[in-house]
């Protein structure tokens, strides 16, 4: 798969969001979007979503691509465990899809974490089954807004491997504002 942003403009009102942005993305690599707040990072992934469209512009290679991603706000179902959060966006859902989603589960959450409702969870907890459930879903294209919100170093590092892991020949791109990031990704860094 290959992205490509041709004068992609954005504002509200009388606020430029970005203007004329010129990218070229391709599976297989990580692209790391930084930049102040107010930038337009979010826009820009709400613009690849479908959820938000650009004053002018164009994107050629999105259709008929699949996309997931890791919003601000980790959109979880609070009343639901992190199994059934996972569960519910594996396709054919079944037994065996509870048992896909406890295993992949276990490698960023402790065990005792799986069964309670999504509402007890530390935030840095809610964070690591938002990123899991977005990697359980089938897709070309994965975007991650700030992901590593509420998440301490060693947590952050073990959740960076397994995205890693998880995104080999997809197309990645995540919002940050820690420069170690991109390394730590080995990432190709794209200023906002």
């Amino acid at each position: 798969m290959e992205l490509k942003v041709n004068q992609l403009s954005k504002s509200f009102g009388t606020l430029n969001v970005f203007t004329q942005l010129n990218l070229s993305l391709h599976s297989g690599q990580v692209y790391c979007l930084m930049g102040s707040s107010g930038s337009g990072k979010t826009t820009f992934f709400r613009i690849l979503l479908g959820l938000e469209e650009a004053d002018s512009g164009s994107m050629e290679g999105l259709k008929g691509q699949r996309a997931s991603a890791v919003f601000q706000e980790n959109r979880l179902c609070e009343s639901f465990t992190p199994v059934d959060n996972i569960t519910m966006v594996i396709p054919g859902r079944s037994s065996r899809s509870r048992k896909q989603a406890k295993e992949e589960l276990l490698r960023l959450l402790p065990e005792e974490a799986l069964s309670r409702p999504v509402s007890t969870l530390s935030g840095g907890m809610k964070r690591r089954v938002a990123i899991v459930r977005a990697l359980s879903i089938p897709c070309d294209m994965i975007l991650m807004d700030e992901p590593f919100t509420g998440l301490d170093e060693n947590t952050k590092r073990s959740v960076i491997q397994y995205i890693k892991k998880k995104t080999r020949g997809k197309l990645v791109i995540i919002s940050t504002h820690q420069e170690e990031d991109v390394a730590l990704l080995n990432g190709t860094l794209i200023n906002l």
